[in-house]
């Protein structure tokens, strides 16, 4: 698969898995509404993740992974806040609101987030390369 394949799965799954992010945590949301400080930085990561899908895909032929790779990076560090706080809930003897599936579904995006930016970080750098 070439460097430009790649990226362009990306895109397209970013856009997938938007079409999935920005309703179901709107909705969870919703009861501390949508100013709150944890939905805002969640805000950010969708329209980062938005920009840089639409980016690199209006780009072609030619690579543009840098902005998806920047909204990628903010929703793992969102990820990584959001599955740590969770769980020194739990082991402090909290309970979390949406049970295991909560904490399940945050470690999966974790995961996939830290994932993809690997990739994107490797596209990113070798697309530096290309250029000097």
């Amino acid at each position: 698969m070439t460097r430009r394949r790649l990226e362009t799965v990306l895109a397209y799954a970013t856009l997938g898995i938007l079409a999935i992010y920005i309703p179901v945590e709107t909705y969870v949301s919703l009861p501390r509404g949508l100013l709150s400080p944890y939905y805002l930085v969640d805000a950010i990561a969708m329209a980062l993740l938005l920009w840089g899908a639409v980016h690199s895909l209006r780009a072609r032929p030619r690579p543009a992974p840098e902005i998806l790779c920047i909204g990628v990076a903010w929703a793992a560090a969102n990820a990584w806040r959001a599955t740590f706080d969770r769980l020194n809930a739990v082991r402090a003897g909290g309970t979390l609101e949406y049970g295991a599936a909560e904490i399940r579904s945050v470690a999966t995006g974790l995961a996939l987030a830290l994932a993809t930016l690997a990739v994107l970080l490797v596209l990113v750098a070798m697309n530096q390369r290309r250029e000097k």
